[in-house]
């Protein structure tokens, strides 16, 4: 097992962990009232119902809506989360709500994999001292991997700065640590490496004397997150990314080179054909202005929508004379399963269309018959330090291997996210395997 993988099984096993302790918060009821208010977090579902003892407490409670207050019998209930107006449960947990007490029970993850933590909000303020404040920090993710997390001064740099916390795995809901009051500049990075940014606001501002809760919720690309600061028994304030991700495959005949720029940011200069650029963050907007040139010589200029928290690749095909390009839409997310991996075809050889993914020799659902320029869907499979992974090419018929001359095939780690790349420049197309979680 890889010390990636293991990293990933042991976030896991925490998110569990922590999903549990924080639903079994709280003594027995012993008569009197609760108090439980509820946040939706979700990724993927913008409008929930949540029932409380079998009976609707808060409906249609829409993506990074707080509730106010309801008063309940102290007791243990049942708590399901559907998707608003639906009578299926999405999920369903047992919670003790003790007499006395407030909770904001905060929905989070994918619909697929739904989870609801009951956060107390009873921490008594008379021990913070004077000019402080106290925060804790909860990674509301399945899908986005452990981060480190800063709050400093605006002009502070990362390199030399201690995390505020460090190695917040996915699940995790860390303790209280107690720092001066005032405005921080949030950043929030990959595990160890202060250059990835996964989240970057300015301005929040932490009161004298109050707890909150910072949650980081996971962007669509998988990657990027969201923060939501929550005071405690008070406001909540959203701190939503405004960057998307973008990168350039230069997939052009005859050692083509592509130049593109987007939302002023110089993404590749001369990439020569064929590889794989690296992500980068763009102003996300409706209109972001974007160019592109082969060779030297300029063949797309326009605007395109970047959606806040999204993953893109603008993938440059075909010939210097026709030239052709697509933007694909990439979901970086971790399975959830330690167990599983995932991976994708992207034909980015014109002349080749109806290219199929193969694994151990087996075609993957969804990823046959993929035409020229297309990404085919992402599909799960098992993870493995041998894996024999193939492109069939019915147009030439032959067999592209990623890697002929390794033996034992390539690996694919529990929680991985892979691409294969089928790429022209060379005089026989290329594959290129693309780890896209390191």
């Amino acid at each position: 097992m890889t010390s990636a993988s293991f990293s990933r099984r042991l976030a896991l096993m925490a998110a569990f962990a922590s999903t549990v302790l924080l639903a079994s918060c709280g003594s027995s009821s012993g008569g009197g009232t609760t108090n439980i208010r509820a946040l939706n977090l979700t990724s993927d579902l913008p409008s929930a119902d949540v029932y409380v003892g079998g009976n609707l407490q808060f409906g249609a409670l829409a993506t990074g809506a707080l509730t106010s207050y309801a008063a309940l019998d102290a007791n243990s209930y049942t708590i399901n989360v559907n998707s608003a107006g639906n009578s299926t449960a999405l999920f369903t947990g047992s919670y003790t709500l003790s007499k006395d007490s407030h909770y904001t029970a905060v929905v989070w993850g994918p619909q697929a994999s739904l989870r609801l933590s009951t956060l107390p909000e009873d921490e008594d303020t008379t021990l913070i001292a004077a000019g402080n404040t106290r925060i804790r920090m909860f990674n509301a993710t399945t899908e986005t991997g452990s981060v480190d997390v800063y709050l400093t001064a605006s002009s502070a740099d990362l390199a030399s700065s201690t995390a505020t916390q460090g190695g917040l795995t996915s699940g995790t809901l860390a303790g209280f640590r107690e720092i001066p009051a005032g405005t921080y500049r949030l950043r929030v990075t990959g595990v160890g490496n202060p250059d990835d940014i996964r989240l970057d606001i300015d301005n929040v501002t932490l009161g004298s004397g109050q707890y909150a809760t910072l949650m980081l919720t996971a962007g669509s690309g998988g990657v990027l997150v969201n923060g939501q600061l929550i005071v405690q028994q008070g406001t909540n304030t959203a701190l939503n990314n405004t960057k998307a991700r973008v990168r350039i495959v230069a997939s052009v005949d005859t050692s083509g080179s592509v130049t593109g720029a987007v939302g002023g940011v110089l993404l590749a200069s001369g990439l020569t054909s064929p590889a794989v650029g690296t992500y980068q963050l763009i102003d996300a907007g409706t209109n972001v202005p974007m160019t592109l040139k082969v060779n030297g010589a300029t063949v797309v200029t326009g605007g395109q929508a970047l959606a806040a928290g999204a993953d893109y690749t603008i993938l440059a095909y075909g010939s210097a004379a026709a030239f052709q390009w697509n933007m694909i839409t990439d979901d970086n997310r971790l399975p959830i399963s330690t167990s599983r991996a995932k991976i994708r075809l992207v034909n980015g050889v014109a002349s080749l269309d109806g290219l199929t993914l193969l694994v151990n020799f087996g075609s993957i659902s969804a990823s046959s018959n993929i035409t020229a320029g297309v990404a085919s869907p992402y599909a799960q499979t098992a993870s493995s330090t041998g894996t024999q992974i193939e492109v069939d090419s019915p147009t030439l018929g032959a067999v592209y291997l990623t890697n002929p001359a390794k033996a034992n095939g390539d690996a694919l780690s529990g929680q991985g996210v892979y691409t294969l790349f089928v790429l022209s420049g060379k005089p026989a197309p290329l594959g290129i395997l693309r780890n896209e979680r390191p």
